[in-house]
C-alpha cells in the first residue's frame, strides 16, 4: 500500500478536478467518495428538507479501506466528508482546499444550488468546518490548508506536490474568512444572511 492522500473541503472549492490532476501527476489511484457511494449504493435515505443524501458512513469507510488496502500505488481520496471515512492510521497527508466566500457563492449558484444550500455551505467554509474536522481527526502535523481562490489547478497541484516531496511543510490556521470580512466591514452583512437558517 502506498501513501494515502486526502483532499477535502467545502463543496465548490475544486476538490474533484484537483484530485484527478494530482492522481495523474503521481500515478496514483483516484477514489471519489461520491462515486463509491453511487457505485456501491450506500445511500441510507434522502433528507428532503436539506436536499441531500444520507450516506452509510460505516459501510463507505469499510469499502474505502478495502480499496486502499488492495492498491499498491499511492491513493488520492476525495470528498467533503473524507474525514468521517478514512482512518487516521492510513492517511499520510490531508489537504483542505479553501475558497474565498464571494467566489464560493458564485460557484455554488452557478451549479444551481438552492439558496439555503448555498448559505449552508458558505457558513461551513466561513467557520472552517472541514479544516476543524481534518485537524481533529488527523492532527495538525498531517493537515495543510490551501487557499485556491486565485490559483489554477496546476498551481494547486504544485503546492500539494511541494508538501508531498518535502519542499514545504504542512500548515493550518493560514486562512481567516471571518477576519477578512471584518476587515472589509462586511461581517455583519454576511452574518445577517443566516438569520433564517
Amino acid at each position: 500500500m502506498g501513501r494515502v492522500i486526502v483532499i477535502t473541503g467545502t463543496p465548490g472549492v475544486g476538490k474533484t478536478v484537483v484530485s484527478k490532476a494530482l492522481a495523474k501527476k503521481l500515478g496514483a489511484l483516484y477514489v471519489s467518495l461520491t462515486d463509491v457511494v453511487k457505485k456501491e449504493n450506500l445511500v441510507l435515505r434522502v433528507d428532503e428538507k436539506r436536499n441531500t443524501l444520507i450516506v452509510d458512513m460505516r459501510q463507505l469507510s469499510k469499502k474505502v479501506c478495502e480499496i486502499i488496502g488492495n492498491s499498491t500505488a499511492e491513493t488520492v481520496v476525495e470528498g467533503h466528508y473524507a474525514t468521517d471515512v478514512v482512518p487516521s492510521s492510513l492517511v499520510s497527508y490531508v489537504f483542505v482546499l479553501r475558497r474565498d466566500l464571494d467566489d464560493l457563492k458564485t460557484t455554488l449558484k452557478d451549479r444551481g444550488y438552492e439558496e439555503k444550500k448555498v448559505l449552508e455551505n458558505l457558513a461551513a467554509e466561513a467557520l472552517d468546518v472541514c479544516l476543524f474536522s481534518a485537524v481533529q481527526r488527523y492532527g495538525d502535523l498531517k493537515v495543510d490548508e490551501i487557499d485556491v481562490t486565485h490559483l489554477d489547478v496546476v498551481e494547486v497541484v504544485e503546492e500539494i506536490y511541494q508538501v508531498l516531496t518535502g519542499q514545504k511543510t504542512v500548515k493550518v490556521g493560514k486562512i481567516d474568512w471571518l477576519g477578512k470580512l471584518e476587515r472589509e466591514g462586511r461581517l455583519e452583512e454576511f452574518l445577517q444572511q443566516f438569520t433564517f437558517l
